[in-house]
């Protein structure tokens, strides 16, 4: 096999990026349920070790590889929109914990903005890259947008909100056991907000709640990071 006309062909053929995105994310599902379902396999953590290991070997840009799976991006909108339906289901529910719900959001949300930055700050990290993470904890399409608004490295705020979605969907469910977390609510509200879409996707396996409230938490966290963070950027520049 001539591995440079294989090369040649990933790089002339948009579509192939595509096929091995949904090829990638199926397999991990195959292997995450070959395991019992194994928090350190699941299928999303599985599929970007794939794509990575593809894209370093053919040197591959993320402007290049962004461009084949443009519509996966563009149905992440609809996808997040059709979150709404557990949230509706439990709509009463939410409303009664109105206030905890807000206070958690502002407290938890300024202070996992505020510990990632400070860490980076002392050590000694460029500007830009401290910036990009400040977006760490909403979904995507939202950190897209925020770091360009305040002076971030767009490609790199992505790379940070996917680390923190992957470490926060193989700790969180430790994490619970540990300090004993038994609320379904509390799970996915903690999920949510600091882990977003993938977090989301793990508390929908633990239930209808989790997931409702894994959805709030990375709405609201979205909206709340997108409005007030150019804000205090723009106020400290």
């Amino acid at each position: 096999m001539n591995f440079d006309a294989v090369i040649q062909y990933i790089h002339t053929t948009p579509l192939t990026w595509l096929i091995l995105t949904l090829a990638s994310f199926k397999i991990g599902i195959i292997v995450y349920e070959k395991f019992n379902k194994n928090t350190l396999l699941q299928p999303i953590i599985v599929a970007y070790a794939i794509i990575m290991s593809v894209i370093l070997l053919t040197n591959t840009s993320y402007k290049e590889y962004f461009e084949g799976v443009k519509i996966i991006h563009f149905f992440l909108g609809p996808a997040t929109v059709a979150l709404a339906l557990p949230l509706f289901n439990n709509l009463k529910y939410i409303k009664s914990l109105f206030i905890p719900i807000i206070a958690t959001l502002i407290i938890a949300g300024v202070f996992s903005i505020a510990i990632a930055v400070g860490l980076l700050w002392i050590l000694d990290a460029k500007l830009a890259t401290i910036l990009s993470m400040t977006t760490k904890s909403i979904t995507a399409p939202i950190a897209i947008i925020t770091s360009e608004q305040i002076g971030a490295i767009p490609s790199l705020a992505v790379g940070f909100v996917i680390i923190t979605g992957i470490i926060g969907a193989l700790l969180g469910t430790i994490i619970f056991k540990v300090i004993k977390i038994k609320h379904e609510t509390s799970k996915g509200f903690a999920l949510g907000l600091i882990s977003h879409g993938i977090g989301t996707a793990r508390a929908i396996e633990i239930g209808q709640k989790a997931a409702a409230f894994s959805a709030l938490a990375m709405g609201l966290s979205g909206i709340f990071t997108a409005i007030f963070l150019p804000i205090v950027i723009s106020f400290f520049k």
